[in-house]
Order: C-alpha cells, then structure tokens, then sequence
C-alpha cells in the first residue's frame, strides 16, 4: 500500500508546526494532463499533446467529487464527456464532467488514470484540483492537526 506523509517542519528547532498545516491545508503537488488512452490517440495521429498541468491539489473530505480548475481542462483541449450537479455554499450548480489523468510528482501515490473529474472555477483558490470524497473512498486519510501531519494510503 503506497503511503504518503507531510509534516512541516520548523528548521530552526526541527520541531513541527502545526499552523502551516492550519493555513495550507492537506495539499500536495499534482500533474494533471490528457489520460494515456487519449495521449496514445493524439500520438499515432502525429497530433502534439498538450503539456501537462502542474499545481496544487487540496484534500477536500467536504467535496463529493474531485473537481479540476476548468483554465487547466481548457489548456488540455479537454471536451467534456458529460454533467453533473454540484453543490456548493451558493446552491447547486451543473458543471461538466471530463476524464483526465492525475499524477502526484514525488509521492508514491500510484497515477489516476483514466479518472472522471468535475470542471469547476478554482481560480483565486490557490489549487487547481480539490481531491473529493470520490477518491477519498478507497484511501486511508489521517489528519494530525495538533502535530501538524497528515498521511494518505492507497
């Protein structure tokens, strides 16, 4: 089961800070980019594939879905393949659906791909991928927030 831990870590005093993680949040680095079924398409058409997106992506256990900034989706000429009803603190909203290929660089978290994810306006945010209970659900999570840790098993 890979498993990934974060803790910020005081240098001076090597001792950890709970408050980083207070105004961080659990988030970790994320590559989303075209999924391998349609890199592999785009690639025997001799058609450029679109770079890769890099970012933040915040744990979010209050989203039910995995949601995806739509000017990263729209950077990877990404078509939506459906709708779905979200709802958020100003009521309910229909966003579309697209399938993608999420990564996170320097983790063992193994890749998502394909994996369904919700467009949604991140901008302003400071993430560019909400990790929803979706994904959530076949994960272990612990938040340490008096130590100022968290884990993530898959």
């Amino acid at each position: 089961m890979p498993v990934f831990n974060r803790v910020w870590i005081d240098l001076a005093t090597g001792t950890p800070k709970p408050l980083d993680l207070l105004l961080r949040g659990p988030a970790l680095t994320v590559e989303v980019s075209v999924p391998a079924s349609l890199a592999a398409a785009l690639t025997a058409r001799s058609t450029p594939l679109p770079a890769p997106q890099f970012g933040s992506a915040l744990i979010d256990t209050g989203a039910s879905v995995t949601a995806v900034d739509m000017e990263v989706l729209r950077r990877l000429s990404l078509p939506p393949v459906g709708t779905g009803i979200i709802v958020t603190p100003s009521g309910t909203e229909t966003q579309g659906v697209y399938v993608v290929r999420l990564t996170f660089p320097g983790t063992p978290i193994p890749p998502l791909d394909p994996r369904p994810v919700m467009g949604s306006q991140l901008s302003g945010f400071g993430h560019i991928v909400l990790l929803g209970r979706d994904l959530l659900q076949g994960a272990l999570l612990i938040y340490d927030g008096a130590h100022g840790h968290w884990t993530l098993a898959f």
